[in-house]
């Protein structure tokens, strides 16, 4: 069962399958789905990312310790994950839910020609400070786009 978080503590998301419930699909690739979902206990939306390690060449290690560095993130301009767990040949990653969608999202149905010069340097603007964090904390984004900025 999960528990409340006491001030100041994360709170701690369950890691088992069936403590979600999986709506529709909000983003794939070409390895992993993303629903939109219910963490059960806590009934909050949340979003999970579901990485098939078979349609996946990558090592598991480095997935593995990818998937649980996005749980130590904490940086108001990164969005890292509550938990993460394996079922089966799958990897769950467990994040928040963005209910406004990414800017690419956004450009796409109400900006289709683009965004104004002075949004775009406010967005960089917090783009960069979670990617400096991210480097000085040792790690390296490598899927900067529209797509993964909320």
């Amino acid at each position: 069962m999960a528990t409340k978080a006491k001030a100041g503590e994360r709170r701690k998301y369950p890691i088992r399958k069936e403590d979600y419930e999986l709506f529709e699909v909000i983003g794939d690739g070409a390895s992993a789905v993303v629903h939109r979902a219910r963490c059960i206990p806590f009934d909050e939306i949340v979003a999970v990312k579901i990485l098939d390690f078979e349609k996946n060449n990558a090592d598991l290690a480095k997935i593995s310790r990818e998937a649980q560095t996005m749980v130590l993130i904490d940086h108001p301009n990164v969005l890292n994950a509550h938990c993460s767990f394996v079922i089966d040949h799958d990897l769950w990653v467990v994040m928040p839910y963005m209910a406004g969608g990414s800017c690419l999202h956004i450009m796409k149905s109400v900006y289709p020609k683009g965004f104004e010069e002075n949004v775009i340097a406010t967005v960089l603007k917090e783009v960069l400070k979670g990617l400096e964090y991210l480097h000085r904390e040792g790690h390296i984004h490598r899927d900067v786009k529209a797509g993964n900025i909320g």
